[in-house]
């Protein structure tokens, strides 16, 4: 067993049982607060064999060696093909990974892609999707119902809707969520960072923001 996840009453007694279970001292493992618990939730933590570390892949070295440098405490797995890697954080630190409508958790992403690839052929390279607890399962859900309830409003009303300014990815996921649907289209309007989607009932193409 080179790794464990263990609960306690607070986070020196989980760790305690950690380090028990894998009979090691706490200067032979990484310690990962996943919650630090309270009034009546139990703390959880990740403890991790030094020795392990030896074992991870290149990429998940990499993504260790990143959340560590950044002070975080969070675990991560890492699921790669040969053409992508998903990578998922989980722990306390997570919401500050995510930032304001998963800006934050997009840079990362991107920053990774770009350590991930560097100094390889774009035929070569592999597409990274980042997410921290299933947020961008969540977030596509919301936008989803978000959107579709929008479009019935458009066409109750016979009037463009028009939503917040997104980034790309959730712009994409709005797009993608009404183009199934014959009774509305959506146009992506403005110039970066505020840049939104467009709601259109088909009877009125053209109109004025």
């Amino acid at each position: 067993m080179n790794s464990i996840e263990v609960t306690g009453k607070n986070v020196e007694q989980a760790i305690e049982i950690g380090l028990y279970k894998l009979n090691a001292k706490k200067e032979d493992v990484k310690v990962i607060v996943l919650d630090e618990g309270g009034l009546f939730d139990k703390a959880r933590v990740k403890l991790i064999l030094n020795s392990a570390y030896n074992d991870l892949t290149d990429t998940e070295k990499l993504i260790t060696d990143l959340t560590e440098t950044l002070g975080l405490n969070v675990a991560v797995t890492v699921d790669e093909t040969p053409d992508k890697i998903n990578v998922n954080f989980v722990g306390e630190d997570v919401g500050n990974l995510i930032g304001k409508r998963g800006d934050t958790l997009d840079s990362l992403q991107y920053l990774l892609s770009q350590m991930i690839n560097k100094d390889k052929k774009s035929s070569d390279s592999r597409k990274v999707i980042v997410d921290c607890e299933g947020y961008r399962k969540r977030r596509e859900d919301t936008l989803t119902t978000l959107a579709n309830r929008l479009a019935d409003k458009a066409i109750r009303e016979n009037k463009p809707r028009k939503l917040e300014p997104m980034n790309a990815y959730e712009r994409k996921i709005v797009h993608m969520a009404l183009e199934g649907r014959k009774n509305v289209t959506t146009v992506s309007k403005n110039e970066e960072p505020n840049r939104y989607v467009t709601i259109i009932p088909v009877k009125e193409r053209s109109f004025n923001d």
